[in-house]
């Protein structure tokens, strides 16, 4: 057994991290008395919570939409993320621990037909900037895209009878946004793209590459003894406390 297993504190290292900045991977803390303790809350901040209480190491954090979260991971300004994976982050990062499955893809305004891909051809889609939903979707010059912060704006364009006649995203995260919005009659059909998972991004440019391999072992005992699920479920799903 490693040392640092045993008696973590000894070996402790300071990781840099980035959140990304969609409700409820992490956000700011919308409590104000407890905002100087934890400035950020979310799926994400739960799970970093978590590693550094199991480990003895620390993170430092910044909140950082998701379209620069990929630019910190190729050039090494952040050592991991976690993040949903796609393939086209081979190239700058390692896939370390899956967390939990996601499913990525569109949901349409109620009354807009989505049966089929090419259904999509036929209206313009709002969604996060920089978001990765499908290798085909995302690099589609046909498909016509409204690029946002966040997903909150993108639903909000969606529904405001402007161009937009969908959102694309994460099905988890849009359909836990549309609730806590109240939302959900205004939405039909849903075109399902992807699955993936979220997982561990390990910059391939960060110095603190030897630690990788104790980084997502952590990580997977966070995942093999249900906390991971019970952290996203809590998040997701809070109607069901």
């Amino acid at each position: 057994m490693l040392l640092w297993t045993v008696c973590p504190k000894a070996h402790a290292a300071e990781f840099r991290v980035d959140l990304i900045q969609l409700d409820p991977w992490a956000k700011p803390n919308p409590d104000a008395a407890l905002r100087g303790r934890e400035p950020h809350v979310g799926i994400v901040v739960d799970l970093l919570n978590e590693f550094e209480r199991r480990s003895g190491h620390s993170t430092v954090r910044t909140l950082t939409p998701y379209a620069r979260v990929e630019r910190n991971l190729q050039l090494g300004e952040v050592d991991f993320s976690l993040m949903a994976w796609g393939e086209a982050r081979a190239s700058y990062a390692n896939r370390g621990t899956a967390f939990v499955p996601l499913e990525f893809g569109v949901m349409a305004r109620k009354g807009v037909s989505l049966k089929s891909y090419a259904d999509l051809l036929k209206v313009v889609v709002a969604a996060p900037r920089g978001l990765k939903v499908d290798p085909r979707f995302d690099v589609d010059p046909d498909v016509r895209k409204e690029l946002l912060l966040d997903y909150t704006q993108a639903i909000r364009m969606t529904i405001a009878e402007r161009d937009a006649k969908a959102v694309a995203g994460s099905l988890s995260s849009l359909n836990h946004i549309i609730h806590k919005l109240g939302l959900e009659a205004e939405f039909g059909d849903v075109l399902v793209l992807n699955t993936t998972y979220l997982t561990v991004a390990f910059s391939k440019k960060s110095p603190l590459s030897s630690a990788e391999a104790q980084v997502n072992a952590v990580f997977k005992a966070i995942v093999d003894d249900g906390t991971a699920k019970k952290i996203y479920e809590r998040w997701m799903f809070p109607e069901r406390k």
